[in-house]
């Protein structure tokens, strides 16, 4: 018998992006839920109680590294998988990782069965000479 799979936040603030990245994951078994902002990810989190949050870091209110800092922070097992297109995340995510945060990137555009490894693997990542982390 398969183990069941994890539940997943999905924090994205394009409204058409976060619907598709909800089909495709309830599609393959996961359990989700969506917020368009890092408020209504920080109201959620605690409640559903996800093992991944996948979460843009450009969001309209708050970036999505403190959003993930403060969902860790209630959620200490949470696997935190970001989302971004642009490399001046880079400087952001430096920061986090020189408190004793390391989040794994996948740069946007995705492709769904990339999205689909990386969820359902262990985290293997690598740094590029960009300075933006992303997931192999």
């Amino acid at each position: 018998m398969s183990e069941p799979k994890p539940r997943i936040l999905v924090v994205e603030d394009e409204a058409v992006v976060l619907h598709t990245l909800q089909l495709i994951l309830r599609q393959h078994g996961y359990e989700v839920k969506g917020a368009r902002d890092g408020a209504e990810a920080m109201m959620l989190g605690p409640s559903f109680d996800p093992q991944i949050l996948l979460c843009d870091i450009n969001l309209p209110d708050i970036d999505g590294i403190r959003v993930a800092l403060g969902l860790t922070e209630r959620i200490p097992n949470l696997r935190v998988v970001l989302l971004s297109g642009e490399i001046s995340s880079a400087e952001l995510l430096d920061e986090a990782e020189r408190h004793g945060h390391y989040f794994e990137v996948l740069a946007k555009p995705t492709e769904p069965q990339q999205l689909l490894r990386v969820l359902s693997s262990k985290a293997t990542t690598h740094r590029d000479t960009g300075g933006i982390h992303r997931v192999k």
